[in-house]
């Protein structure tokens, strides 16, 4: 299984403890962390890949896009976050497809069944989080397709042969660097823009759970079942702590946490033994 994750320093402890989740599930299964990062070093995946137990393989990859360089980036979403829009770029010509992970995530099954999705001739399959209403109006802000949604990229199943015959990575950049000053979300946003209505489907509430998402299901008129802890452990496959509301802070509200804080305390046993 290829995973695909970007990110930096700051972040380099949530994707350890997203790693650990992610190879509790997945025991029997050899897994491929391909990582695109300007300052994460091997020597940093050395320490974590000890503590994993688990038949897993590292690629850095140095990627930087200079193009972007006029690109919207704040604290929160540096340029880095463009950085899975152009994974065909920077990735083995024999990769067909990768999962994109963000690193503030627990995995809480396996994964095969999502890995192994048709694609139905789709360059990506992943879940909205958003209602009709507010996806009418990002097709309108993104000027996309009205068939187009709007999509959370933080998991992302991506079909690499599919792209590599059909994505214009030049459109891609003209498109970042024309519509920098009203991208909100900037590489959801592009994605819309560009790529919405080549997208599959699958429930936010299965493969992308959040507190978010909980508290808006848990108060929708048209509910057909609560969303509690036992529902999460019977259905739910990714928790996705995406926002400010990180489980790891203490004004956390939710009732995910406890599932982060399995791993943190896992986390913090193998990184404190000699």
């Amino acid at each position: 299984m290829n995973i695909l994750m970007t990110l930096n320093q700051k972040y380099l402890k949530y994707m350890h403890i997203m790693l650990l989740s992610l190879c509790n599930e997945h025991q029997d299964e050899k897994l491929h962390i391909h990582l695109v990062s300007s300052d994460i070093l091997a020597s940093d995946l050395d320490k974590i890949k000890k503590t994993l137990n688990q038949n897993i393989e590292f690629t850095i990859y140095k990627y930087q896009n200079e193009n972007l360089l006029q690109a919207k980036t704040t604290y929160r979403y540096p340029v880095d976050i463009y950085n899975r829009l152009y994974a065909i770029e920077y990735l083995p010509l024999n990769l067909e497809r990768i999962l994109y992970l963000d690193p503030d995530i627990i995995i809480l099954k396996n994964l095969k069944d999502l890995y192994e999705m048709d694609f139905e001739d789709n360059y990506y399959i992943g879940a909205t989080n958003v209602k009709k209403i507010l996806t009418k109006i990002n097709q309108i802000r993104n000027k996309a397709d009205r068939s187009s949604y709007y999509l959370n990229t933080g998991v992302l199943l991506i079909n690499l042969k599919k792209l590599r015959t059909c994505q214009d990575l030049n459109e891609l950049t003209e498109y970042i660097i024309k519509n920098t000053p009203r991208l909100i979300l900037p590489d959801q946003d592009v994605l819309q823009g560009l790529y919405g209505d080549k997208v599959k489907l699958i429930s936010h509430l299965t493969y992308n759970l959040s507190d978010r998402a909980i508290t808006k299901h848990n108060l929708s008129m048209t509910k057909e079942f609560l969303i509690d802890e036992t529902w999460v452990d019977n259905h739910a496959y990714i928790l996705h702590f995406y926002g400010k509301n990180k489980p790891w802070k203490d004004n956390y509200k939710g009732i995910l946490k406890p599932y982060y804080q399995k791993y943190d305390y896992i986390y913090h046993m193998k990184t404190s033994e000699k």
